[in-house]
């Protein structure tokens, strides 16, 4: 996919539909993959592979989603046809060594530890893994137990299983011309690597009602709600219009009463989660130590709140402005676009442009019912005690 925009910067995506849900019975597959995917290639080692990015520009990461794993890199526009010959290296050639395999495993190891030691990780992990089934209830990461049993020779098959043309989409957002582009296409995606796409396993439900977190770091009291949601375009274009009357910023229903109105905690947080047939919006708020029931007969308040007494059409078109402004501000950054392409490609949300026309023509009737329904629907809500 490419657009052009003026300037002399363009973002690369390289995105592959093999996130976290294609790990199969290894928790964190795809996640220990995107690690490898920097440890070198056939040709390049793990210094000359960094070195060689360092020279072409700047950004150069990668991401594990549930349902994808996507490289990054930005670049000066001259710069655009090799960069595109490092990210084909990469994708095609990443090379396995057993002791980098070694190296790495631990440095994911210390990622889970650290996430395990942020409070509102920990409660975060343990209420998804109950609102959820595998492999969506999985952690991306995945688990100690599922790292330490996992071999270099698991992450060869998954390379080599979905690191495909057709479970594939390279996203180019900026300056460089488009015969530029379809140059460093021939040159370098190979037709012998076509394969097939991939298909996801399902996603299911699990818990519901309340669930007390034990164990985990102290010193806070965290709440998390879990709010399963139909996952179809229309209603989560809706949801997310609610959300941003409901939910944490600081004109948010939820951010003035945890911290304004209650003075209860610092954190606040909501948002969406979306994949290909799920969806869910998941609230979280802090509190001192000992006040996590208070902090979620607070969260239930809002909530409640946000029925009882229907948005006026004043706050529906602050809403609508603000979620405006986010479809155009991402829009301009080329990085976010080519994201937001690649996500568009494998989930079907639509382009900015197209979700604010669609949020356009939905009624203040039905912003008010989509939200409505989403908390009459399945939830859970997670309490970590502090």
């Amino acid at each position: 996919m490419y657009e052009q925009v003026p300037g002399p910067l363009t973002a690369l995506v390289w995105s592959v539909r093999a996130g976290a849900r294609f790990d199969g019975a290894v928790p964190g597959l795809a996640h220990m993959a995107e690690h490898m995917l920097f440890q070198g290639t056939e040709r390049l080692d793990q210094l000359a592979l960094n070195r060689r990015a360092a020279e072409l520009g700047g950004n150069h990461n990668a991401e594990t989603s549930y349902e994808t794993v996507e490289i990054l890199l930005e670049v000066l526009n001259e710069d655009v046809e090799d960069a595109i010959g490092l990210l084909a290296e990469q994708f095609y050639e990443t090379r396995i060594d057993a002791r980098r395999f070694a190296k790495e495993r631990r440095i994911v190891l210390d990622e889970i530890r650290s996430y395990q030691e942020d409070p509102l990780d920990f409660l975060h992990e343990r209420g998804w893994e109950a609102f959820f089934d595998a492999p969506i209830g999985r952690p991306i990461c995945g688990t100690g137990a599922s790292l330490r049993a996992m071999q270099p020779e698991d992450v060869v098959r998954f390379l080599r299983r979905y690191f495909v043309n057709a479970n594939s989409v390279l996203c180019v957002v900026g300056g460089v011309a488009g015969e530029t582009v379809r140059r460093a296409v021939r040159r370098h995606v190979r037709a012998d690597r076509v394969g097939k796409p991939a298909r996801g396993a399902g996603a299911r439900g699990k818990a519901r009602g309340r669930l007390v977190v034990r164990g985990g770091p102290r010193g806070q009291s965290f709440v998390a709600r879990f709010l399963e949601l139909d996952a179809r375009i229309e209603n989560l274009l809706a949801v997310g219009v609610a959300l941003d009357l409901v939910g944490a910023d600081a004109d948010g229903a939820l951010f003035q009463a945890v911290r304004e109105r209650y003075g209860l905690g610092y954190e606040v947080s909501a948002g969406l989660e979306v994949g290909v047939g799920w969806a869910a919006a998941v609230l979280s708020a802090s509190a001192r130590p000992g006040q996590a029931d208070r902090l979620a007969g607070v969260v239930d308040e809002v909530l409640a709140e946000s029925i009882a007494r229907p948005p006026t059409a004043e706050d529906l078109a602050r809403a609508r402005k603000k979620r405006r402004y986010g479809y155009v501000a991402s829009a301009q950054r080329r990085l976010d676009r080519a994201l937001v392409l690649a996500d568009a490609t494998f989930t079907g949300f639509p382009l900015p442009e197209e979700a604010e026309r669609l949020v356009d023509g939905l009624g203040d009737e039905h912003l008010t019912s989509a939200w409505n329904r989403a908390l009459q629907g399945r939830s859970l809500t997670a309490l970590l005690p502090g």
